[in-house]
């Protein structure tokens, strides 16, 4: 399982390629949003034509930004996982519309990276059986923590703003600290539907519709909340909370014990994230 191929060169792609070759990856091909290009940056064929590498390809990785609904990633991951091929991802809006095509392909598709980057959430939900998680509690956005951790200070809202652009902590299409805030939550939606669907805890598939939103509010954090009676993301834990992480970190308590912490945002974190799920397929 050697050959493999990547979607996205962004941030994250360019970090991982640099990583997986230290892990003597093969890089077969990068698809772009220009073309599909080998390991050189040599143009191979255009980007409408990288469903003709799908038979040379070992395992495949998802790199790009989570838009809309997921549905090019979903067209992506599912052209190799019905060939038995492995996906590796960071994207959400995929995993979070459409967990009902996915979730066959469990063992196949691993989805590490998609929340709290390098703080292995998801696979700390996994040393539990379903039955012995009664709640979570987390923080899954480390730039809306970010946010509440400087309001905390002080810190007026443009300056926040500067400093989200400057270190890349946003996700894009944001301008505006309203625009950051409403990208942010929905990006926390994502991730708590995943994580809801990852404990198995509940007898349906969990969608947007089944979550309990809270918009922003000043003197609050931005949280989410599980439990087999409800789920909830949003704005309602108080900003002075001592189990609330400072700066970026994301946090998450099981049954109120302290499971993971950790940088939930960045190229870095992201990548790790990956490479660990590349090597429990590889290894």
């Amino acid at each position: 399982m050697n050959n493999v191929i990547i979607f996205g060169a962004g941030n994250i792609g360019s970090t991982l390629i640099k990583r997986l070759g230290q892990e003597n990856a093969n890089i077969k091909c990068i698809v772009r949003s220009d073309g599909v290009f080998d390991i050189s940056q040599n143009k191979i064929a255009e980007q409408k034509d990288w469903r003709d590498f799908i038979d040379e390809i070992d395992l495949a990785f998802i790199c790009i930004p989570t838009k809309g609904k997921g549905n090019i990633a979903l067209e992506y991951e599912l052209a190799f996982l019905e060939k038995g091929k492995p996906v590796i991802t960071c994207e959400k809006a995929s995993i979070a519309n459409h967990w009902d095509k996915l979730k066959e392909y469990k063992n196949i598709f691993k989805y590490t990276a998609s929340v709290g980057g390098g703080t292995m959430m998801l696979k700390e939900i996994s040393k539990y059986k379903s039955e012995n998680i009664s709640e979570i509690n987390a923080v899954v956005n480390g730039t809306l923590n970010y946010i509440g951790d400087e309001l905390k200070s002080g810190k007026a809202k443009e300056q926040i703003v500067k400093e989200i652009f400057e270190n890349k902590f946003s996700e894009p299409g944001a301008n505006t600290f309203d625009e950051i805030i409403n990208i942010e939550i929905k990006d926390a939606i994502y991730k708590t539907i995943i994580i809801s669907n990852h404990t198995d805890i509940f007898d349906r598939t969990i969608t947007e519709n089944d979550i309990e939103k809270v918009g922003f509010k000043e003197g609050k954090r931005c949280v989410v909340k599980i439990t087999k009676d409800k789920i909830q993301t949003g704005f309602t834990e108080d900003n002075n909370s001592n189990w609330l992480p400072t700066g970026v970190n994301n946090v998450m308590y099981i049954n109120g014990e302290k499971k993971a912490y950790g940088p939930g945002a960045g190229a870095q974190a992201t990548v790790s994230a990956m490479i660990d799920d590349y090597l429990d397929l590889t290894e």
